[in-house]
């Protein structure tokens, strides 16, 4: 990381004098000083995008070697740069805990591109596809790791006896959990309620999310702003989320999403039976959820904006 912070600073030095930017734009990482740096020694203003407080995750993750430094190294650069945008108030008081100054620190949650995603997206050729035409779909899109929860998720439809309704569950995406997924669908005479996509490419992915009447978010770290659920918004989908701060700052529990005990099997269970067995609450939730997503503006653009005017705002002050 060190030898990176020289090389980094060099190229950004070169492509500052060659572009004269207005402003540098960076996405954290930890112990990578550079960026804040030029951004001195150009005098041009610099936003860094956090995404998750890394310190504390390596940490957390038993991955940090020196740790004393860096935690001074996240506080410095969030510190130093002209704004840093966190995706949620959670992980903003995280980062002020750590001694980050508050009014450095903007909440900005993720967005979607309404140009990609949209509620007028077809579902029909992936129920057609996966034999879904007369089934209630219950469904997750992303990456299959132990802690996305989709292990409770499959031990609640079990338990629900929801094969039994008509539903199925449609899980897109691959990752390391995957091999014991597939083995507690077989132990469990599961085959014919849950399909299992394999990866499936950015660009289809929509389509996928169109497929589904119920979009659910099993678990969730507890700082991130999930893209999925963003997503879920933006494609009208009735939502189903463990009811957990990050997740209540944008969403309305009985309003815009059902939510669930975080963890809790019984509780996702009795939050899908009574979605899977009331049409028009879905319904409701769904609309909600759309309309709640444009009410907030989470777009990539209104995000764009906001971080021109407050950046350039903060460096002109």
């Amino acid at each position: 990381s060190d030898l990176y912070n020289f090389y980094g600073f060099f190229r950004l030095a070169r492509a500052s004098r060659q572009f004269k930017p207005d402003l540098i734009y960076e996405r954290y990482a930890l112990n990578t000083f550079c960026g804040v740096w030029i951004s001195r020694l150009f005098r041009i203003p610099m936003v860094l995008e956090v995404n998750a407080p890394l310190y504390y995750e390596q940490q957390k993750l038993g991955k940090l070697k020196f740790q004393s430094f860096a935690r001074f190294s996240e506080k410095w650069i969030c510190s130093h740069a002209t704004l840093t945008i966190v995706v949620t108030a959670v992980m903003k008081e995280m980062l002020v805990r750590e001694g980050i100054p508050a009014e450095k620190l903007i909440v900005m949650h993720n967005g979607i591109n309404p140009a990609r995603i949209s509620k007028d997206i077809s579902a029909e050729k992936v129920r057609q596809k996966y034999h879904l035409t007369d089934s209630i779909v219950i469904g997750f899109v992303g990456w299959f790791r132990k802690w996305h929860g989709l292990e409770m998720l499959l031990e609640a439809v079990k338990n629900a006896g929801l094969s039994e309704k008509g539903v199925k569950l449609l899980l897109v995406g691959d990752g390391p959990a995957y091999p014991d997924l597939l083995r507690y669908t077989q132990e469990n005479h599961m085959q014919d309620t849950v399909i299992f996509t394999a990866p499936v490419g950015k660009e289809q992915i929509p389509e996928y999310i169109a497929a589904m009447d119920i979009a659910v978010q099993p678990s969730a770290t507890e700082y991130a702003c999930p893209m999925k659920i963003i997503e879920y918004m933006g494609m009208g989908k009735c939502i189903l989320a463990p009811a957990q701060p990050n997740m209540q700052e944008i969403l309305d529990d009985n309003i815009s999403a059902a939510f669930f005990t975080p963890g809790n099997t019984l509780s996702l269970q009795s939050a899908l039976t009574r979605l899977v067995e009331n049409p028009a609450l879905r319904e409701k939730l769904a609309d909600n959820a759309y309309n709640s997503l444009f009410t907030r503006e989470l777009t990539w653009k209104r995000n764009a904006r906001e971080t021109l005017e407050v950046a350039l705002g903060k460096a002109g002050n």
